[in-house]
């Protein structure tokens, strides 16, 4: 874990062994309507790792800008939901 500040920011690394992958954060900012959450993704592979791995995986940016749209899209109907009995 890289930050966990309570109503502000919780952000994690993802390392494969020693390999550093990626860099994900969730910001939280209140509104005066209620609550912004910014998802952020960072790829921290190697270039040499992404080169070799691209036509396995494909190009990891558009795969998770897309994960990251859903993600938010789903928190923010379960938030704004009535609670269950």
């Amino acid at each position: 874990m890289v930050a966990a500040e309570p109503g502000r920011r919780f952000a994690f690394t993802i390392h494969f062994g020693p390999i550093p992958i990626s860099l994900w954060a969730y910001e939280f900012r209140a509104t005066t309507s209620g609550c912004e959450v910014t998802e952020s993704w960072t790829d921290h592979r190697p270039k040499p790792l992404r080169r070799l791995f691209r036509p396995i995986f494909g190009n990891r940016t558009p795969r998770n800008a897309h994960g990251i749209h859903t993600t938010l899209t789903r928190l923010k109907s379960t938030a704004e939901s009535p609670p269950l009995p």
